[in-house]
């Protein structure tokens, strides 16, 4: 066999391995059931949708299958944790706030942003980050955004914390008024904000970010995330007595998912 020939028949898998991670697997979402058990905690049925990534080609269009089938659960509450964009430029902002709308019309809706919600602005100072774009969209769409903030629903407290990366983020703010003794649910896009938190009582939090490594080889370690901590990746984690689970998010940046599909997240507390 020379050289021609061998270059020819090795380009058959790699064709098909860059059409099934760039074409079939960002649309082979994965509806995922978690049971999470939290002493006093009533029973209840949590959606958990991150990193919905509205850019690099990602169109509402392509997101809606997946998020239909996350609403279809009959979810009691919706819990969004950030990353709605890759670039807060360019993005499907008509179809950003479509999904938005078709959440908060489901149920009680609540969501943190991801560090791909900020953007960096010029001033009279200098270039500083803003997310006043993302945060101006998730309001005006009805979803209630904890951005450093928390909220009551029922017997359940939610608190939400800004991006851990962007300079914004101040628990003590999130946590100002929560009793210890409330079920508490921590929406928080980046996993690793579990550890400046740990001088706050919560039982169960929930983050993306990680997109569950998002390029995967079977049985090797993902070489990709972008985390500190990298013991958690995907799924639910015991931690200092509490619970951390991770969804590996329904959008693809750049359109690429390989041995990792995109995840929409049931979370039934029982």
């Amino acid at each position: 066999m020379d050289r021609r020939e061998f270059l020819s028949i090795s380009a058959v898998p790699l064709t098909s391995s860059a059409i099934w991670s760039g074409t079939v697997e960002p649309a082979w979402f994965e509806l995922t059931h978690t049971s999470v058990r939290i002493p006093g905690a009533r029973k209840l049925r949590i959606l958990h949708v991150s990193d919905i990534h509205m850019s690099d080609g990602m169109r509402a269009e392509d997101l809606e299958t997946s998020f239909d089938a996350g609403l279809a659960q009959k979810p009691d509450l919706i819990g969004l944790t950030g990353d709605f964009v890759s670039s807060p430029w360019g993005f499907d902002k008509k179809g950003l706030d479509r999904l938005l709308r078709r959440a908060r019309d489901t149920a009680p809706t609540f969501a943190v942003l991801g560090n791909h919600d900020y953007s960096s602005v010029r001033t009279a100072r200098g270039r500083v980050t803003s997310s006043a774009t993302l945060q101006d969209l998730v309001r005006r769409s009805g979803v209630r955004l904890l951005h450093n903030e928390n909220a009551v629903v029922g017997d359940l407290t939610v608190v939400g914390v800004a991006d851990l990366w962007q300079g914004e983020f101040f628990p003590e703010k999130a946590f100002a008024g929560v009793s210890p003794a409330a079920t508490t649910l921590v929406l928080c896009h980046n996993p690793d904000g579990k550890d400046p938190l740990l001088s706050w009582k919560w039982d169960l939090m929930l983050s993306g970010h990680t997109h569950g490594g998002q390029v995967c080889v079977p049985g090797v370690p993902p070489w990709w995330i972008p985390v500190q901590d990298k013991r958690f990746v995907a799924g639910l984690y015991e931690w200092q007595d509490r619970q951390l689970f991770i969804t590996r998010g329904i959008g693809s940046p750049r359109h690429v998912r390989a041995f990792c599909r995109p995840e929409v997240s049931i979370v039934d507390l029982v």
